[in-house]
């Protein structure tokens, strides 16, 4: 496991609420630095200009979605190794076995309990840590 800890998230989501919900949470409970994105796109250039120690990714966002966000970020060298959790409502057992088999390091379901958000990244972002 490594001794690095989780301080900057990038968030790519399309949803204006999801995005300030998850910006107040993690601002107020948490020591993040936070960016967002609100297209694939976006998030791709994002990604490879700011080097987040974790991505959560919408499966659902209009143009690039996520899947095919993620399949881009595992292609750039910059950002094939960063962990990226994905955010959805879409939380049945053969997605959730989609998602990791994309490379996905778990799955945060909307709509989801703004106190425990950070907690919840926290831990994945630490379990991804000690499978590597």
């Amino acid at each position: 496991m490594t001794d690095a800890t989780l301080n900057h998230v990038l968030i790519v989501e399309d949803e204006e609420d999801i995005v300030e919900i998850l910006r107040i949470a993690l601002e107020f409970n948490s020591s993040y630095q936070v960016s967002f994105a609100k297209t694939g796109p976006e998030g791709l250039q994002k990604a490879i200009i700011l080097q987040p120690d974790l991505i959560l990714l919408d499966v659902l966002m209009p143009g690039m979605n996520g899947m095919e966000l993620i399949e881009e970020l595992k292609i750039f060298p910059e950002t094939k190794e960063i962990p990226v959790a994905f955010i959805t409502s879409r939380v049945l057992k053969n997605e959730i076995l989609e998602y990791q088999r994309r490379g996905g390091i778990g799955v945060i379901e909307k709509p989801f309990a703004p106190l425990e958000i950070a907690d919840k990244i926290q831990t994945l972002w630490e379990d991804s840590k000690r499978s590597h």
